[in-house]
């Protein structure tokens, strides 16, 4: 999976809307984020992620807590993560359950989360895509067997997060077999 572009509203500390353009790195398959400590990092693992799998990157929170409380309540909480597999992009958008500010009068509006995947090979910037899921349990099975990843061995092979690497080394052997065989495909072997 190479990661495209990263659009995140209203989620963690992000108030508006913030995008992650990883066309930017060209070619390199390898990249590394970092910065200060409170600087988003760990944010942007936690976008992808919940975009991905409706969860977090470390799994401590809820999808739900990802709502900034700085955010204007007018405005939806939603990740939007455009990646590619081989020659083929896929667009996911995600939104938690949450509440916003009623569109009529004054009051909150309890939202239930949503999810849409779209494939958008061949699509310019402004389209889409053809809809491959839009109910929550579709989707996920849908990511998971284009990535061939659960969430949390995506976690532990794609992602990394502050320090669990550690676990990945420290799991049973028959946990470290299976992620190892899904990375490197050795199911004919």
């Amino acid at each position: 999976m190479r990661p495209v572009r990263l659009v995140m509203q209203a989620f963690g500390p992000y108030r508006q809307q913030e995008v992650v353009d990883f066309g930017l790195l060209g070619p390199n398959r390898v990249f590394l984020i970092h910065g200060d400590t409170g600087s988003g990092k760990t944010t942007i693992l936690d976008a992808m992620v919940f975009a991905l799998y409706g969860d977090t990157s470390g799994g401590e929170r809820r999808a739900e807590q990802m709502r900034c409380e700085a955010a204007p309540p007018d405005l939806p909480t939603e990740v939007v993560f455009d990646f590619s597999l081989g020659e083929r992009s896929y667009r996911v958008r995600r939104r938690p359950a949450q509440e916003v500010q009623s569109a009529r009068g004054s009051g909150m509006v309890s939202k239930q989360a949503e999810v849409t995947l779209w494939e958008r090979t061949g699509c310019t910037a402004s389209e889409e895509g053809a809809p491959l899921a839009t109910k929550i349990r579709e989707a996920e099975t849908q990511i998971r067997d284009l990535l061939g990843f659960s969430c949390e061995q995506f976690r532990q092979v794609v992602v990394l997060p502050q320090g669990r690497f550690r676990e990945l080394l420290s799991s049973g052997s028959d946990k470290r077999e299976e992620i190892l065989r899904q990375l490197f495909r050795t199911e004919r072997f």
